[in-house]
């Protein structure tokens, strides 16, 4: 199936690249560049092997020295970006001193790296069931960590009296998914910046919060 949304092939390239420099080196960091693209634009099963390998510029056989098979390949994906997304968010959130100025923080950090990061985003998510029971749960672990800089904002605004949360875990649940759900349709390019979403969803859960 098809995920990929409109957008530019060559600046998709670039910005996954830009991901991975970081994080991986050599053919690992190809491999990872060249599976994240095609992930995003065939889908998980749509994506095999020799077409990651294609992309990559490198033989097929190359990816079994790297990872066990396409399952563990997108294991790595769904790690590091599942942990990239938390980074950048716990470091935003430090910034702020008050629950209200947190959420915000938080709200706008999580919103604009699902759009900042989409083509890396947008299969992760979607595909995410893929993943055999041990990855799942440690890709588990990573977000519950994310749950708990959320509640533990949400708490606070709740004991101080600035938040009117009747169903905290309702609410985290509809703050987390409007964040994630903007991989989906975000396009490079559009009408709208990762800045942009970011500090319009920071202004929406205040007032859904009664901030």
């Amino acid at each position: 199936m098809t995920t990929r949304a409109t957008g530019d092939p060559t600046h998709d390239a670039m910005r996954v690249a830009a991901f991975w420099q970081p994080r991986a080196q050599g053919a690992t960091h190809r491999i990872l560049v060249g599976a994240c693209l095609s992930f995003h634009e065939l889908g998980y099963h749509g994506a095999s092997t020799r077409a990651i390998a294609q992309r990559a510029q490198l033989s097929p056989g190359t990816i079994y020295t790297h990872f066990a098979n396409k399952e563990d390949l997108f294991f790595r994906i769904v790690l590091d970006s599942h942990a990239a997304s938390l980074e950048s968010l716990t470091q935003a959130v430090a910034l702020g001193s008050d629950p209200a100025e947190r959420l915000r923080l938080f709200m706008a950090a999580y919103a604009s790296w699902h759009a900042e990061w989409s083509v890396i985003a947008r299969p992760v998510h979607h595909d995410l069931q893929v993943l055999t029971d041990d990855h799942f749960q440690k890709v588990v672990d990573v977000r519950r960590a994310t749950i708990a800089v959320l509640d533990e904002i949400l708490e606070a605004g709740i004991e101080q009296g600035v938040f009117s949360i009747a169903d905290l875990p309702g609410t985290r649940r509809l703050l987390m998914s409007a964040c994630i759900d903007v991989c989906r349709w975000y396009v490079e390019g559009g009408e709208r910046s990762p800045s942009s979403i970011g500090l319009q969803y920071s202004a929406l859960a205040l007032k859904f919060v009664g901030s």
